[in-house]
């Protein structure tokens, strides 16, 4: 229990402190590029699709945690980089990443790129602000062995950047007490964009992201492969990201109190008849 109001030392590891890409230590690039190249293949079982857009200060730790992926499938690794004005593109070349560019700009039209481009039979979507533990890969492709099962997702925690570990272990208590009720009801919500797998045949099928939304694609993607079979949380599959998340909704209490105020009202009684 106590473990979670601290940020684990293999986090602490690829959350390692640089200014820009020009700042970096060549040998960790090196590092990175040398770990990543086992993810240099033609004929991959499985994809991990990252859509990037300016992430130049941060996607370096996501590669990091990826390179020390310890998984029995065969992987390739694509980024979409979306327009980056920074050094993205830069960072990923000297990593030797694959990486693709979509000048349409948006999230969903990155996620149906990519989606498009992977060759694996599973397809597991990353963010490029979050750090993924070794067991990522393996962890979702054993469950989506299942074919009941279309879609699987994880769990979350942040890194302390803006707010104490103390007070985001909190904050994540609520959360996952909230995705434990909607277990019962629109599960597909609890689908997070940079932490959820699929078979890709399934996602073609039912049509591939909704480009016509830039925003919850993820869960609208989740709600439509239900057709195709369950949804599964796997909890080993958990990734920490950045608790910017948070800064969106005006800070970390601000967002709490967001969040329980929405579920209250989605399972409220419904009116009927003018009367409760």
């Amino acid at each position: 229990m106590f473990a979670k109001f601290k940020t684990p030392e293999w986090v602490k590891f690829h959350n390692f402190k640089y200014k820009d890409f020009d700042s970096v230590d060549p040998a960790i690039i090196e590092r990175i590029k040398s770990d990543l190249a086992k993810f240099n293949t033609e004929n991959p079982e499985v994809s991990v699709v990252i859509p990037a857009y300016n992430e130049e200060k941060s996607l370096l730790h996501t590669l990091s945690s990826l390179s020390k992926i310890k998984t029995k499938y065969s992987t390739e690794l694509i980024v979409v980089n979306n327009n980056s004005s920074d050094k993205t593109q830069e960072l990923l070349d000297a990593c030797g990443v694959k990486s693709i560019f979509e000048p349409r700009q948006g999230i969903s039209f990155t996620r149906q790129t990519g989606l498009e481009t992977a060759k694996g039979k599973y397809m597991l979507n990353a963010d490029a602000d979050s750090i993924y533990p070794e067991g990522w890969v393996d962890d979702y492709v054993d469950a989506l062995k299942d074919e009941s099962i279309s879609c699987v997702y994880g769990s979350y925690s942040f890194i302390p950047e803006y707010s104490s570990r103390f007070v985001l272990a909190n904050y994540e208590l609520i959360s996952e007490f909230i995705i434990d009720l909607r277990r019962f009801r629109k599960e597909y919500l609890n689908v997070l964009g940079f932490n959820f797998a699929f078979r890709r045949k399934d996602a073609v099928k039912i049509g591939g992201f909704n480009t016509n939304r830039q925003r919850w694609q993820d869960g609208w993607m989740a709600m439509m492969l239900m057709k195709e079979g369950k949804l599964k949380s796997v909890k080993s599959a958990r990734v920490w990201t950045s608790d910017r998340r948070l800064m969106y909704d005006g800070g970390i209490w601000n967002a709490a109190i967001k969040r329980l105020k929405k579920e209250i009202t989605r399972y409220a009684p419904e009116k009927v008849g003018g009367s409760v």
